[in-house]
């Protein structure tokens, strides 16, 4: 161990070794320090991951989209000529009727909940593709089955995979169970059912509310343009249109809530590491002092200012580097937390949780040069101190 510590000694630089030696001079400073860029450190790359994370899951959601425009009319319409009348409209390529239903759960103590929006497309549905995360979804053979978004768990918690719920369709109860639970589309409480059964249950058959159609273009400005023509003709043969949504648009809009969410968490991060910059200078700057006599001899026996510098820089990149490596284990616990939260709050089901490998890098750049900016004045000072001063030092 001797000879081995003696080899370590000749292959590293005499400054290199004295920064060393003092970055753990003074064990509760440094712990004080430490303990603001740490944090800062493990909250900038929970940033990075939550990020990561939710744009992830964002993904899967919007996975969800196979059409690219829908059509919701004033009421129901015979569905051979909804799909007969959008095939026409130039830019539409395909078209899928749904029916739809506004509907409430009645709870087992006969109170009721809030809306749930009921929807009930063909069994050979193309236009979604939803991320089934208990249970399964719809077969061609089911009839009295649905299945639910995580979303109606907000409301209606004591809902499981293999329950039985009863539904207000048309004035009537109706009894559903569930067989699967799924994450995907818009964030509201939304349930499935198959068309074919919905329909006999509602007393409608063929007869739809909901247009779903993908566009020869998948862009923005293809999908408005698809949308305007299919108003357009509507109106022209007397179908009345109550409303009408664009994916691309949607996605924005869902995209943009999560960024404002980063954007807030970066601003923290960004203040808990220039405070950490601060604290780090402060630490340099009493440690300069402490060590007067000590620059001063190393200057009487030749010590150059660029080689002062470099000691005191160096000392305080060292702090940066232990802060960055306990600060990368310090936020995976915290962004699996924080991302558990997220998603039980906004979406009621787990993020697809991504630890952000390009974070923990962006943080090591950054802390070192955050070191080595704070480090600088007080390095700088200490590269001043004159032999003289240093006899004058009570």
């Amino acid at each position: 161990k001797i000879q081995n510590s003696a080899i370590l000694r000749r292959r590293l630089s005499r400054p290199l070794l004295i920064s060393l030696r003092n970055t753990f001079r003074r064990k509760t400073r440094l712990t004080l320090t430490l303990i603001t860029l740490i944090l800062g450190g493990a909250i900038f790359i929970t940033v990075f991951t939550l990020r990561v994370t939710m744009l992830t899951t964002l993904d899967s959601w919007l996975d969800y989209f196979r059409y690219d425009v829908a059509v919701q009319f004033d009421r129901d319409y015979r569905i051979e000529r909804i799909e007969r009348e959008s095939t026409k409209v130039p830019g539409v390529k395909e078209a899928e009727t749904w029916a739809f239903y506004n509907t409430r759960r009645e709870r087992p103590d006969g109170s009721h909940s809030d809306n749930l929006i009921l929807f009930a497309p063909p069994a050979d549905t193309t236009m979604i593709n939803p991320t089934v995360i208990e249970g399964r979804w719809l077969l061609p053979e089911d009839e009295n089955a649905v299945v639910i978004n995580s979303i109606v768990l907000r409301s209606e918690p004591d809902l499981k995979v293999g329950d039985e719920i009863i539904l207000k369709i048309e004035g009537r109860e109706t009894l559903w169970q569930i067989v699967g639970l799924f994450t995907g589309g818009f964030p509201t409480p939304t349930l499935f059912a198959n068309y074919d059964y919905y329909a006999r249950v509602a007393h409608n058959v063929n007869q739809g509310q909901w247009m779903f159609a993908t566009t020869e273009h998948h862009d923005l400005a293809s999908q408005t343009a698809a949308v305007r023509n299919l108003e357009d003709h509507f109106e022209r043969i007397g179908m009345g249109v109550a409303a009408t949504a664009k994916v691309q648009e949607e996605m924005a809009e869902v995209g943009a809530i999560f960024e404002v969410i980063v954007v807030l968490l970066l601003i923290m991060a960004f203040l808990l590491a220039v405070i950490g910059g601060l604290g780090l200078m402060g630490t340099m700057s009493i440690n300069v002092l402490e060590r007067t006599r000590e620059i001063g001899v190393m200057r009487a026996i030749g010590a150059s200012n660029k080689s002062v510098r470099r000691i005191f820089i160096v000392e305080g990149m060292i702090i940066g580097v232990i802060s960055w490596l306990i600060g990368t284990v310090v936020a995976i616990p915290i962004s699996k937390g924080l991302s558990n939260l997220i998603g039980a709050q906004f979406l009621n089901a787990p993020l697809n949780y991504t630890f952000s490998l390009t974070g923990v890098l962006i943080w090591l750049v950054l802390v070192i040069v955050l070191a080595a900016v704070a480090s600088f004045l007080p390095a700088w000072n200490a590269s001043r101190i004159t032999v003289q001063e240093v006899l004058a030092y009570e």
